[in-house]
This record gives C-alpha cells, structure tokens and sequence, in this order.
C-alpha cells in the first residue's frame, strides 16, 4: 500500500505531510492492520454520533452556539497531566468530569449559567487572567495547563472578531459561503491562534487540527439549522491530536520505534516541533486517511469522530498518547 492522494487536498495537509511520511524514521505502518481498524470504526459510525451531535451548542439561538463553539475552539488544547502529578477536572451541577474536552464544555455552560459574558467580544478582548482562572476553575485544584496562553488566545479572539467582523463568528461563517474549506482557510488566516503549519526542515507542514475541527463542529450545529452540512466538509482530514495516535497504536496500525515507545510510554515529554512529534501527527493523518479510502462512503472527519469516541474511557494497560505542550491541539 503507498500513500496516494486521491482528494483534491485543498488544504495542503496530505501532500505536505507525505513528505514526512514518505521518510519515517521513528514509526512504521503496519497496512495489513488497516482493513482491521476499518470494520471497527464503520460499526462504530454506523451507531451514529449522537454523543457528539448533542453537546454542541447551548439553546436554539444558531447565531449564539456558533459563537460559542468558536470560542471554546479557541483555547481547545492541552488537557493532559504530566506523570504523577494529577488532572485538572472539573464538578458542575452535581456531575464530575475528568478534564478534557468535556471539562472545557463544562466550564463555558458554567460560565453562561452565572451571566460571565464569555460570549461577548469586548469582554474577550480585555478578559483578565483572574476571569480566565475563575472560567476554569477545577474541583481538585490542580489548573489547566498553559492558563497564560488560554488568555492571550481569548483576546486575540475577541479582538479580530470586533476588528474584522462586528464582534460575531456568524460573519466569518457567511464570508465563508459556508464552505467547511474556506471557513477552515478563514479561521488560522484570521486568527493567528490556528495557525498550525510548522516550518520543518525548510518544508511548509500543515495539520490545522484546531481549524478543522473547528468548521466541523460548526457543521454539527449548521446541520441542526438547515438539514444539510456545510460545502466541502468531506475535504476535511484528520484533526491530529494525542488520543487518534494512540489509537492507530493499540490497533497496531502504527509501531513507534523502541527508542520512542519508551519516551511515550513513560511520559517523557517530546519537544513541539521535533522529529517524533511531527511524525506522530503526520501517520495520524495518514492513518485516517488510508482507512478513508476503504470505507469510501465516509468522510475523514466521520472517521475522526469515530476513533475518538473510541478512544474515551480506555483502560489503564493500554498504552498510553504522548506529551507534547502546544497550544495546536
């Protein structure tokens, strides 16, 4: 099997993460693992999304869940803990949650129940770093990793949106011709907090995880709307993040090589931006991809979907993702 783009790849990510693939020095594919991994992820398809298809938005005001979802995008990152030294979690009305993305929803419906004006541009814009620890706010006392860069990340935000769009994400929504491509091109061009492209080795690598995942889950709530998805949202790839890898891992689609599958699996922290970060990214693209192409009727953001709800709540033996501090995912 070789790594053939068969889309129009209007993002650049397959080509210019071909080039690392193409050259793996710490990974290997394992192609036989693929159709394996595609059975179980078109079962899981086929039960459908609806965990993720209801924790989108808050109320059936469009303009304001999708202002919501942009705002939670932005400072999506990072929810891990270095090893032995605990998790940011989060306790609302009556229920725990053990960080991560449910954490992160969590907190910004806590926000909104107690009138913070999470939603508003201005109040992004000058957001305090006391307002920024109080929207996170743990049950265990441990903080979110990278606060200082949530914040600077929430008023660039605010900032672009009242400077280039009168305060509301619905206006890049329609600059976009609510196309999931040229949303995606909108968000990291506009908002530089997106801009996941890595200069590597002299060549231009693009992933674009928090963007994709961004006009993605805008799809969710533009589907509810209108009964039909945004233009171009099969064009999406993979949103390479820390669970997706592991996945491919446990399935032995991918093998890390001994050196890496030690840092990995003792929670060695990999530098951002080196060799082994990067090509765990790029195989989780890949990855996605090669399973796209055998389950043809799907797209690789349904595949995404998939093998990350796959991966929630998976026991303590499986090996576990790697540590890499960024705010890209």
């Amino acid at each position: 099997m070789k790594f053939k783009i068969v889309t129009k790849d209007l993002l650049n990510i397959l080509s210019s993460t071909k080039q690392i693939v193409d050259k793996l020095k710490f990974i290997e594919f394992d192609f036989l693992k693929i159709d394996e991994l595609a059975n179980h992820i078109k079962n899981k398809v086929d039960e459908g999304f609806e965990d993720l298809n209801t924790h989108f938005g808050i109320s059936e005001n469009y303009e304001q869940n999708v202002q919501l979802i942009f705002i939670e995008n932005v400072v999506n990152f990072c929810f891990w803990d270095e090893k032995d030294k605990g998790k940011w979690k989060i306790e609302w009305n009556n229920k725990k949650i053990n960080g991560g993305w449910y954490g992160l929803k969590t907190c910004f419906q806590r926000a909104l129940a107690d009138n913070v004006l999470i939603l508003d541009a201005n109040y992004l814009s000058s957001i305090s770093e006391e307002n920024v620890k109080a929207l996170f706010k743990s049950s265990n006392g441990i903080e979110i990793p990278l606060i200082e860069k949530r914040m600077k990340n929430l008023q660039e935000a605010g900032r672009i949106l009242i400077d280039k769009y009168q305060g509301n994400y619905i206006n890049v929504i329609n600059k976009s011709d609510e196309n999931a491509v040229s949303l995606t091109k909108l968000i990291y061009k506009d908002f530089p907090s997106f801009k996941d492209i890595y200069n590597f080795e002299g060549q231009k690598v693009c992933f674009l995880k928090r963007a994709q995942i961004c006009a993605n889950d805008i799809n969710y709530v533009y589907q509810k709307k209108y009964g039909k998805s945004l233009a171009g949202v099969e064009e999406l790839t993979a949103f390479a993040d820390y669970r997706l890898p592991q996945m491919l891992r446990m399935f032995g689609v991918i093998n890390y090589s001994d050196n890496l599958a030690k840092k990995v699996d003792n929670y060695i922290l990999l530098p951002f931006e080196s060799r082994e970060e990067i090509e765990i990214r790029a195989v989780t693209v890949w990855g996605i991809e090669l399973i796209r192409q055998k389950l043809k009727f799907y797209t690789a953001a349904q595949i995404d979907n998939a093998l990350w709800l796959m991966s929630q709540g998976l026991p303590d033996e499986v090996n576990p993702y790697h540590r890499t501090y960024t705010t890209y995912y």
